[in-house]
């Protein structure tokens, strides 16, 4: 039996741990996996988009990074490697940053529609002044990883954009590459521009000067900012865009639900369970059954999702509010009265009932003990619900290598042995399944009125 001694002094044992950075990539902990399901059922929907590509022009930058990566190469004779690619790359990155922090001023925070991944890392390298900048300075830690050639090349190979396996762009990408300070025929002097950042990545470079070539660094981070679709009317690039990731998708799911999400936009429907309701009710018209059977699923996961993991934080809850430990049965009575269980219950019933239900067994991991879980939830009594759900939460921690589960039962009693989740405080929302990513995707790409 655990037992809990009270402290003596409690100002002298009182700790906290720092913030994340805010262009860290933390999230709290599911503690039943549900946002990697979610993630799965979204990549059904959208296979070539993932939760961080967002941003139109940022698929334009990581593009234009590795074209400029192949000719630094040629230039200088280097390896024509992928660790040299991924180098060069990171130093196009590190100097876009800083030219579009020159353009804003430095005044750029997360949220603003010109922050870019990192955008902590670029604002404490940039100084005001004429003074050259340091190109070598930390833009975000594990930039090839969290940076944008980290979060947009899945998806850039999936639109076909990069070549297969390689970090190389593809004939497809010609249009948007020629067209990435401007319109061939705008009489902008793309040539100088391009000079401009080809001197950037110069391998033995550390600092870049505020101007090349009558070109200054603000003039570039204004053309090429994550804004500038809209902001400088960009028409033309966008409708580049809009063809590769929506328009010419090689799936069939992609470009109608994209329509269904913009039609939703335009009535006002931005919610994602909001905009799955109305689509499957018919508001927007006839629904192919490959897209009907996406949807249903999409629903009845999000809606099973939301309620089991709303049981599990009101047991979390009801076992902390009683100091870390419970008796069983009031856990239980807490974390599944009866208007709650039966909610529950209808909504592991719709889950197992959608056709595409088994796509979640072809999972490599979770998916078949959600199932299972969703299977024995959808009849069990109050004392089983908890003992099943408490079990598969003891899976998911064991597959995750991080041991047992954060809620155990012992002699009658529920014990928590990790004091520090926080997520079972707030309302459970809908997972968003993409819809937000292809909204702001659609935004930027001038789609939405």
């Amino acid at each position: 039996m655990v037992s809990l001694t009270p402290l003596p002094r409690l100002e002298t044992a009182l700790y906290w741990s720092a913030r994340p950075a805010a262009d860290s990539e933390f999230t709290p902990e599911d503690p039943l996996a549900l946002d990697y399901l979610a993630q799965q059922v979204g990549l059904w929907l959208f296979p070539a988009l993932t939760t961080r590509t967002n941003r139109p022009q940022n698929y334009a930058v990581v593009l234009y990074g590795l074209h400029l990566a192949e000719r630094a190469m040629a230039q200088h004779e280097l390896p024509p490697d992928d660790d040299t690619r991924t180098r060069l790359f990171e130093q196009w990155e590190r100097f876009w940053a800083l030219a579009v922090t020159e353009f804003r001023d430095g005044a750029l925070e997360r949220g603003d529609p010109d922050a870019m991944r990192g955008v902590l890392g670029v604002k404490r390298a940039w100084t005001r002044g004429e003074r050259p900048l340091r190109l070598d300075y930390a833009l975000i830690s594990r930039q090839s990883e969290l940076g944008g050639l980290g979060a947009y090349l899945s998806s850039l190979r999936a639109t076909g954009l990069v070549l297969p396996g390689t970090l190389r762009p593809s004939p497809v990408a010609r249009g948007i590459l020629e067209a990435f300070w401007d319109e061939p025929d705008s009489g902008a002097r793309i040539g100088s521009y391009e000079a401009y950042a080809i001197a950037a990545l110069h391998p033995d470079r550390r600092t870049i000067e505020r101007k090349h070539a009558g070109i200054t660094l603000a003039s570039l981070g204004e053309r090429s900012r994550l804004s500038c679709l809209c902001e400088r009317h960009r028409g033309p690039q966008q409708a580049r865009l809009y063809d590769v990731l929506f328009g010419q998708a090689r799936d069939p799911i992609t470009l109608p639900l994209s329509e269904l999400i913009r039609r939703a936009a335009d009535d006002g429907v931005l919610d994602p369970e909001a905009v799955l309701d109305t689509a499957l009710a018919g508001r927007w018209g006839e629904l192919s059954s490959t897209l009907l059977d996406h949807l249903v699923l999409a629903r009845a996961f999000g809606r099973a999702s939301r309620e089991v993991l709303s049981r599990l934080n009101a047991a979390y809850d009801a076992a902390t509010s009683a100091g870390w430990i419970a008796p069983r049965q009031r856990v239980a009575e807490a974390a599944f009265p009866a208007a709650a269980s039966s909610s529950l219950q209808r909504a592991c019933a719709e889950l197992l009932d959608a056709p595409l239900a088994p796509r979640l067994r072809s999972l490599p991991m979770h998916g078949g003990a959600f199932l299972q879980l969703v299977t024995r939830l959808r009849d069990a009594s109050t004392d089983d619900a908890l003992a099943h759900l408490l079990a598969y939460h003891r899976r998911v921690q064991h597959d995750r290598h991080h041991g047992g589960g954060w809620l155990r039962e012992d002699g009658g009693k529920i014990v928590v042995d990790l004091t520090t989740y926080t997520g079972h405080r707030a309302q459970v929302p809908f997972p968003p399944l993409k819809i937000p990513v292809v909204q702001r995707l659609l935004a930027d790409l001038g789609r939405l009125a």
